[in-house]
Order: structure tokens, then C-alpha cells, then sequence
């Protein structure tokens, strides 16, 4: 069971930024307390439900446990026992706005973007202790979303080379699909990240 996703848009951050990587970290901190209130009102918008709301999920036992009709859905979800997920789309240009087009074997630049995955899951880990869900980094496969979030950023930077202009941000952490690598080369390019998402 999933309470609630909320993706953050990696590449505006960059752009925001403007190559200025302690500016870059200061955004994503603040992009990270929006990311979390969002998550937490997720979170407790599912708590207000009844077991009456919805009696084969909380009653009957659809979930694993049989509720009374004035019992209290939260325990179906604390404990790990369903996810709260932070996404991410656009690590790939995150790494082109500080490293230029052609970064894939750049040690730095794929330190820097590993960094950033570590750091939401990081983030996920606190969470989960603050509030007893599990918080996890979701690696969002939402074309629709890259197409949505793309746009948003070229109407408000315009259109920046190998970012904006294609018109599409690239899923979580995959290698551009515009460069047509290998099997090999993509699964080395994006082998470290599912670790952490």
C-alpha cells in the first residue's frame, strides 16, 4: 500500500541554481520541506477515513488485519506497512547543467548526481523516524510528468541546450535516451542508483 507520491522536479532546482552549487543544495533543502509537508498531508488526509469508508480494505480484511467499524485505519499503515514516496525526475540534466552534455564518464558529475539520490533517501530515513511511516525514494517513471515539468521550466527559463529544449526531462536517474547507449553502457551509467531509490 502506497499513501501518497510526490515528485520533485530535480532539474528547476538546477536551473534556479545557475551553476552554483552551494545555491543548488540550499534550493533542494528548501524543495525538500515543500516535498515533505506535501507527503505528511498525504499521509494524514488517508488517516481521516473510516473503516466504514471503505469496509472490504479495513474490515473484512483486505489489508491484512479486520477493523472494527469505529477502529482507527492508521495502524494499517505505521510500521512499515506501507510506503510514503518521494520521486525525483531529471537527474540526467541536473548532471548536464553543472557538467555540460556529455558528462556519462565524468567520476565528479556522477558523484554529484549519486549524491543527490543519497541525500533524498537520507531525507526518507528522517522522515520515516519523525513520523513511524516508511518514508522511501521513489525513481518516478512518469513520461507525462517529464513532458509536464519540462514545459513549466521552459516557459519560465526559456530554452536552455540539452535541458529545456528537448522538451522532456529524463525518468529518475536513466541514462538519455537521445545518446542510444548500449545495454552495457546503461546499465554502467545507472548501476549505483536503485541502491538508494
Amino acid at each position: 500500500m502506497n499513501l501518497g507520491v510526490v515528485t520533485v522536479n530535480l532539474p528547476r532546482i538546477a536551473l534556479k541554481a545557475n551553476g552554483d552549487k552551494d545555491l543548488f543544495w540550499q534550493i533542494f533543502d528548501e524543495e525538500m520541506q515543500v516535498a515533505k509537508s506535501a507527503l505528511v498531508f498525504k499521509v494524514k488526509r488517508v488517516l481521516d477515513a473510516s473503516p466504514e469508508n471503505a469496509p472490504i480494505l479495513y474490515q473484512f480484511g483486505a489489508f491484512g488485519k479486520r477493523l472494527k467499524p469505529d477502529g482507527n485505519v492508521d495502524e494499517l499503515f505505521k510500521n512499515g506497512r506501507a510506503t510514503v514516496s518521494l520521486g525525483y525526475i531529471g537527474l540526467y540534466e541536473v548532471g548536464t547543467s553543472f557538467y555540460g552534455p556529455d558528462w556519462e564518464n565524468n567520476q565528479k558529475a556522477h558523484d554529484f548526481t549519486l549524491q543527490i539520490v543519497k541525500e533524498l533517501n537520507l531525507r526518507c530515513k528522517a522522515w520515516s523516524k519523525e513520523y513511524n511511516y516508511h518514508f522511501s525514494v521513489y525513481s518516478t517513471p512518469s513520461e507525462s510528468l517529464t513532458d509536464r515539468f519540462c514545459k513549466l521550466d521552459t516557459e519560465r527559463f526559456g530554452k536552455v541546450k540539452d535541458i529545456t529544449d528537448k522538451e522532456y526531462y529524463t525518468n529518475s536517474f536513466h541514462y538519455d535516451v537521445r545518446k542510444h547507449p548500449s545495454p552495457f553502457e546503461k546499465l554502467t551509467f545507472e548501476m549505483d542508483y536503485p541502491k538508494y531509490a
